[in-house]
């Protein structure tokens, strides 16, 4: 008789011929071990974009707020990452997914002004090669 082991933790299998691994937690081990690299490097990189999300959302309760940047940089918030920018008359917006931030100076103190992406923002398209906001159609 042949003895078939799990691909994971090589306990013995038993059930289906084709059965390779002892059940689902291995299977998700198997693989999340023998990922591309390119997959754990794009797996980081979102999963710090949902916490960036998650910490403007937080400190954003009702549309627009300001906070000091100090504050979000000492809960790891990742400025090199962000979504997408909208370039306004103010200055540039940076948002991660529906949630972005105008950096600004008050009195001394850097700060960010928080904004929930508006509906009128979706009209809005930003051209890297002419540096114009324009109106889609």
């Amino acid at each position: 008789m042949n003895v078939r082991l799990c691909l994971s933790c090589e306990k013995e299998l038993k059930g289906r011929s084709d059965k390779k691994f002892c059940d689902t937690q291995c299977r998700s081990i198997y693989h999340n071990m023998n990922r591309p690299s390119h997959e754990l490097s794009i797996q980081r990189i979102n999963s710090d974009l949902r916490r960036n999300r998650s910490l403007l959302a937080h400190f954003c309760p009702s549309g627009k707020s300001t906070v000091d940047k100090e504050v979000l940089v000492k809960l790891g918030y990742r400025f090199d990452l962000f979504t997408h920018i909208f370039p306004f008359n103010t200055g540039t917006y940076f948002f991660c997914y529906e949630f972005g931030y105008l950096p600004i100076l008050d009195k001394g103190t850097e700060k960010m002004l928080i904004v929930h992406k508006q509906e009128y923002m979706d009209n809005l398209s930003f051209h890297p090669w002419d540096f114009k906001i324009t109106k889609s159609k």
